[in-house]
Formats: structure tokens, C-alpha cells, sequence
């Protein structure tokens, strides 16, 4: 589960990362294209001109790292509480699987996808408790 965990986290930063990189590649070529496309004559005013567009731009980088970071925050966040969830379904069946230990309780905190699946399971559990009962009265 671990492995499976770390995957998905790497991957979806890996694009995310990925990303803002070509649009902020694609935004500066362009914008320097467009600032030395200008015709200014005075070549002091070309100058003060890329001395700003690269000011400008080293802002945006920061801006685009400030929401790398928050984006990876925010999916480290929500990677725990998913994983938090599935281990609680993969610890409850591998109690009912390998223990047949009925009735462990399974509890789950964040996504009301894995409260159906875990209701599901219960009934399943239900079923298969009554199932053992009756064929050890035989």
C-alpha cells in the first residue's frame, strides 16, 4: 500500500511540476520575443526594458514556486486522509479473509465513497458469519 501511495503522490507532482515549467517557459520566450520585437532606438531603453522583464519575470517564478509548494502541501494532505481510509478497508479484510474475525470494526473518517464500499463489506461480513454459524451447527 505504501508503494502505491508513494506512486500516486510522485507522479501527479511530477506533472503538476511539469507543468508550470513549460507554461512559464512558454510565457517567457514569448513575452522576451515580444519585448525584443519592440523597435527602440535607444539601446538604454532596451535595456531598462529587459532589466524589468526580468524582474518581472523572477516575481512570476516566485509566484509559481509559492503554488508548487502549495500544491504539493495540499496533495500530501489529501494523499494521507485517502490512505487513512483504504488502510482501514484493507486491515477489515484481511480480519475477515485471513482471522474470520466477524466482527472488527472498520472505521471510516474522511470519504463517503469508502463509507459504501465499508458498508458493503459489512454486510458481506454478515453474510459470511451467518454462512460459518450454519455450518458448524451441521
Amino acid at each position: 500500500m505504501k508503494k502505491l501511495q508513494k506512486d500516486i503522490f510522485t507522479k501527479t507532482m511530477f506533472i503538476i511540476l511539469a507543468l508550470f515549467v513549460l507554461l512559464f517557459v512558454i510565457s517567457y520566450a514569448l513575452s522576451k520575443h515580444f519585448i525584443l520585437s519592440l523597435t527602440l532606438g535607444d539601446t538604454q531603453a532596451i535595456e531598462q526594458t529587459i532589466e524589468s522583464f526580468n524582474l518581472v519575470w523572477l516575481k512570476i517564478s516566485l509566484l509559481f514556486f509559492t503554488l508548487f509548494v502549495g500544491a504539493g502541501l495540499s496533495m500530501k494532505y489529501l494523499q494521507k486522509k485517502i490512505y487513512d481510509d483504504v488502510e482501514s478497508i484493507a486491515e477489515y479484510i484481511y480480519e475477515i479473509s485471513e482471522n474470520k474475525n466477524y466482527e472488527k470494526s472498520m472505521k471510516i473518517q474522511h470519504y463517503l465513497e469508502f463509507l459504501h464500499i465499508a458498508v458493503g463489506l459489512k454486510n458481506i461480513a454478515k453474510r459470511l458469519s451467518q454462512k460459518d454459524k450454519k455450518q458448524s451447527k451441521k
